[in-house]
């Protein structure tokens, strides 16, 4: 029976025959790993912000859809499908609003949560008082009716509005 190799001895047979081109190697593998792990979170991170990035536009593009909603209902022609197409639309709208608002409460910012929700209130007060007076108008019969000259006001959604890219770009970055 041989007798115990002492442990500073079996360490030495091990490192021994490592030359410099395998610690070269080993090292150049290290290197490697770390560039790809550091490359991939980069573009993880890279890709969730774009992500974010249309969550926040196409939760824009809604409220702006809701603010054309009385000019569509400026411009129905008066028949019952109009009507009933209209009115779909705004539905559809409301709900998309509803979603951006929970969604957003979810995964942003507490303070891009609220300025989208005050956004939103200020977008349904307008866009709403604006509606109402537009279903109580007369449908329009010619071509000549569709072009709508005055503008409705607009300026507390237009202040919200700017109040939520602000938060966006500030907590977002």
């Amino acid at each position: 029976m041989n007798p115990p190799v002492p442990h500073s001895e079996r360490v030495l047979a091990v490192i021994e025959p490592i030359s410099w081109d395998g610690i070269a190697t080993i090292i150049a593998a290290l290197l490697a790993t770390v560039v790809a792990v550091a490359g991939y979170s980069i573009q993880q991170r890279i890709a969730r912000k774009q992500r974010r990035a249309e969550v926040y536009s196409e939760a824009l593009r809604t409220v702006e859809d809701y603010l054309e909603a009385p000019y569509l209902v400026r411009r129905r022609d008066g028949s019952a499908a109009a009507r009933q197409s209209i009115t779909t639309h705004i539905s559809d709208i409301q709900s998309r609003l509803s979603y951006y608002c929970a969604l957003l409460e979810i995964h942003a910012h507490t303070e891009i949560s609220a300025a989208y929700r005050a956004l939103v209130s200020a977008a349904r007060a307008e866009s709403g008082k604006a509606m109402s007076e537009a279903w109580g108008e007369r449908p329009t019969r010619r071509d000549r009716g569709v072009p709508i000259s005055s503008r409705l006001d607009r300026s507390r959604s237009d202040d919200a509005r700017r109040l939520f890219i602000s938060a966006v770009k500030e907590r977002d970055a």
